[in-house]
Parts: C-alpha cells; structure tokens; sequence
C-alpha cells in the first residue's frame, strides 16, 4: 500500500475511475474540477476529513457535471474487535461486501464509486454526493416519513429478509456505547450528588428540582433494560439515524426515499432501537425544539411503525416501543448530560456557547426539557418492561 496522498495531490488521474463510475461512462475524460471542504456536526477522530469534489467531463463533444464525495477514514487493519459499536473500518467492509446496494424499504445508502487504500489502514471512500438543504429543519411529517422509511427497513429483516451475518457487523452496541461512556457518566453522578453543584444558577433554570434520583435509579436498573433488549426481536439497523445523517429525496421512480449516511455503527440490534437516536439525538443536537419533544416522539414512533406494518411485521406495537424507550433511556439518559462536566467552568462554558452558536441559559433549557422528556420515556420503559417480561 502506498503513501496517503495529500488532499491537494489529488489529480485527474486518481478522479477519471470514481467518476466514470458515478457517470456509468467509460469514456469520460475529466476537463476541470473544484474541492471544497465539509463541515460536519459530530466528527469523530477517525473521520480524517469529508470533501465535496465536483466538476465536469466530456464524452466526444458532450460534456457532463458530475460531484462526489470523498471520506477519509483512519481504519486500522489490526483492530481487535470487529463487533465493537465504533469499529472504524465495518462501513468499508459493507461497502466492499455490497451489504448496503440494494436496501428493502424506503431506505437506501449512497453509492459507492471506489475505495482507496493506503498505509496504516487510511482509507478513501468516493461516494455519491446527496443533495439536500441540510440547514433546513424538518417538518414532523418529514419525520414521520423518515421513521417510516426505517420501520420498512427494520421490519423487512424481521419478515422475509435473513438477517446478515458478517463477523464485522456491531452486536450489542448499546453495551458498547455505555461501556466507552462509562467514566464520563460517573463524573456526571459524582456532580449531580454535590448540593453545591445545584447552586449553579443556569440548573436551577433549566431544572425545576434535583434529577439525582432519577438518574441514579437509571444508572441502577441499565443491566435490566440492556438484558430486556437483547430478549426482544432483533434486526438489522443502521444504529446512527439522526437528522445529519439522513438526505431525504426521490428515487428514479418519483417515490419518497430516505437515504441514510454513515454506516460506521451499522449491525444487529433491537426492535425499536433504530428510531431512538431520531427522537433524542434530534433534540440534543438542537434540530428539533425541545418544546416539540412530544409531538415529535409521536409522529417518529407512529411513523416508525406504519413501516414496520408495511413491511408485513404483526406484533405487538408495545415490544417496538419497549425497544425504542429503552434505548432512548440508555442511549442518552446520562450520556446526554455531558454538558454539566462544563458548568462553573469559565473556559469550558465559553466553549459550550461557541461550538453551539448559542447562549448558556438557551442551551441548557433545551437540554434540560430534553433530558425530562427522555426520563419520561425510561419511566415508561421501567412499566413495558414490568407488564411484558
């Protein structure tokens, strides 16, 4: 394997493959091209970079636009556990495996055009660019048909679609997620048990009385609901479906399609536990107001499971809603209290309003309306999983 080139080496010699691909043109010659970075809200660190590549080529005397989008992906060969929930080199493999080409449902992934490989497991992804206002907020309906899309998909893999058993797809992510977050979540109790903490006056504004209880008891009963998910049925699930990774569009036959981005998380999950992320993630990272927290649960879950019903799955709704309130609860529901570690921090809540573009006092009132929400999900987990286990 040779070198990782450089973004500004790139040339028309290593763009003609990819993007004759994406033309389905063999005799495509590149005339001209531009680059230009991307900024993405939640880069992890083996994201080495996202850019959007566009130009155009000619056939004869025809020329052709053409854009395409270039990840760059730190994907150590040697790493140990290839189920592990953030095993940085599962999306190549689905890739390569053609595990994502043909999705059941209103679901799809963006085409792949080449895969680059370079030392110390550095990969290059040329995928399709989807088109989309990504600054636009969505309405409800929007999430509803996006929920739709999912429980089609889901639902296809509880029905007449074997679920694919690829030694590299993640299993029990959530245990995985909770075990990486597992130190910071004891800082958040060790905080949340001080009474000189609750002093801070943006707490006292964004929380009406001490949430200690409720977190400890969640903290206390989290084997139990990661237990309860492993007894539910299980699918195949994208695990990271939030708003920054979902393109909503038309297929090449008009109808409705939600193409999905960033499989990195990609495996076998519980029923319900695809649409957690949509709810919650889309609050606490501020796409949805947390004063629409209700309606919005409703229209993903009943969303959620029109798709599952079209896609022939009869069960009992109350089990894909004890998988999506479980996950809700553990997926964010001292996860999603990161902020407090930055609070009586000048400097760490400086960084706070400038990453979110937005004052302390707002920030924590929609973290706060969003963490009662999602207590009242794990409430309702607590009673789903008493009435149906």
């Amino acid at each position: 394997m040779s070198t990782v080139p450089e973004i500004k080496e790139i040339d028309s010699a290593m763009l003609t493959g990819p993007v004759q691909k994406a033309l389905e043109n063999k005799s495509a010659e590149i005339r001209h091209w531009e680059c230009h970075s991307i900024r993405y809200i939640n880069t992890e660190e083996a994201n080495l970079g996202l850019y959007r590549f566009n130009g155009t080529a000619r056939d004869g005397t025809e020329d052709y636009p053409w854009s395409m989008i270039l990840k760059a992906v730190d994907a150590p060969v040697n790493e140990t556990d290839p189920t592990y929930w953030n095993y940085h080199r599962r999306e190549i493999f689905a890739y390569e495996e053609g595990l994502l080409l043909a999705l059941p449902g209103g679901l799809a992934a963006p085409r792949c055009f080449g895969i680059s490989k370079y030392s110390n497991g550095v990969c290059w992804l040329w995928l399709e660019d989807i088109p989309g206002p990504a600054d636009v907020p969505w309405s409800l309906t929007e999430y509803a048909q996006v929920a739709r899309h999912l429980g089609q998909f889901n639902g296809a893999y509880l029905i007449d679609h074997p679920l694919p058993d690829f030694p590299w797809l993640s299993r029990h992510w959530m245990r995985g997620w909770l075990g990486y977050y597992e130190a910071s979540g004891r800082e958040v109790l060790a905080l949340l048990q001080d009474k000189h903490f609750w002093q801070h006056p943006v707490l006292r504004n964004a929380f009406s009385e001490s949430i200690t209880a409720d977190v400890l008891q969640l903290w206390k009963r989290h084997d139990q609901l990661l237990n309860t998910l492993d007894r539910l049925p299980q699918t195949f699930c994208h695990m990271d479906a939030y708003r920054p990774n979902l393109f909503l569009r038309q297929d090449s036959r008009g109808s409705n399609q939600t193409v999905a981005v960033d499989w990195a998380f990609t495996g076998i999950a519980a029923l319900g536990e695809e649409i957690a992320n949509l709810l919650a993630a889309s609050l606490i990272w501020l796409e949805c107001d947390a004063g629409e927290a209700k309606r919005l649960d409703e229209a993903v879950f009943s969303g959620y499971l029109n798709g599952l019903r079209e896609a022939g799955w009869q069960g009992n709704p109350r089990i894909a809603r004890l998988g999506y309130t479980a996950s809700c609860a553990l997926r964010w529901g001292i996860v999603g209290l990161w902020w407090l570690r930055s609070l009586g921090d000048s400097g760490k809540e400086t960084e706070l309003e400038t990453h979110w573009n937005r004052p302390l006092p707002q920030l924590a009132s929609q973290w706060g309306k969003t963490f009662l929400y999602i207590q009242g999900l794990t409430e309702e987990a607590y009673q789903l999983q008493q009435d149906l286990f």
